[in-house]
């Protein structure tokens, strides 16, 4: 159950608090800031309403492919750049990997993330 857990946390920070931060800011009005947040909020406010929320909402497909690479690679079953190695993740002294990858794309397919 703590593999579970540790994924709901992981996924809970990234996908919605995390994206609730950046959707925020890069909807907060237009102003002649420099910050990476006001460039950004900046080129989408030359687009539709809709096409910035297509923007945004890929933001989401971004950080759950990343999380994913990243739970994979934890997992075993993602080598990144011939990164073949024994990864021991654990909580309390409970060994959690094996399966972390694929219940966050559950839980992602289950929010829409990736339709």
């Amino acid at each position: 159950m703590n593999d579970k857990k540790f994924v709901d946390a992981i996924y809970s920070e990234l996908l919605e608090k995390n994206f609730s931060q950046y959707k925020n800011s890069l909807l907060k009005p237009v102003n002649a800031d420099k910050d990476s947040y006001a460039r950004a909020r900046n080129s989408l406010a030359l687009l539709s309403v809709d096409q910035k929320n297509d923007v945004i909402d890929f933001l989401r497909l971004v950080i759950a492919d990343s999380a994913s690479v990243l739970l994979g690679t934890l997992d075993g079953v993602h080598f990144p750049d011939d990164l073949d190695g024994d990864f021991i993740v654990a909580v309390d002294g409970e060994e959690i990997q094996g399966d972390l990858q694929d219940i966050f794309i559950e839980k992602a397919q289950e929010d829409g993330v990736y339709s």
